[in-house]
C-alpha cells in the first residue's frame, strides 16, 4: 500500500510528465501499475461529457444559422 507521500511523489511525477513528453511516457509506464483504477462512468455522463455534448450543440446550431439562403455557409 502507498503511503501519502508516496502518492504526492506519484502526484508530482506525473504533472512532470506533462511538461516533458519523452520522459513523461517513460514516467507514465512505470508509475501506471501504483495509480488507482478509473471510477466507473456514470449513467447520465460526468460534467466533462456534458459540457462537451452542449459545446458539440451549441457548434452544430452556429453552422446552422449562419448557412445562407443558398447553402453556402458565411464566414466567421
Amino acid at each position: 500500500m502507498q503511503t501519502d507521500r508516496s502518492h504526492r511523489f506519484a502526484a508530482l511525477a506525473l504533472g512532470t510528465t506533462a511538461i516533458f513528453d519523452v520522459t513523461g511516457a517513460v514516467i507514465y509506464r512505470v508509475l501506471r501499475s501504483g495509480l488507482p483504477p478509473p471510477p466507473p462512468p456514470d449513467a447520465a455522463g460526468g460534467p466533462f461529457q456534458q459540457a462537451t455534448r452542449e459545446l458539440q450543440d451549441a457548434h452544430h446550431e452556429a453552422i446552422t444559422r449562419a448557412r445562407a439562403k443558398d447553402g453556402v455557409t458565411l464566414p466567421a
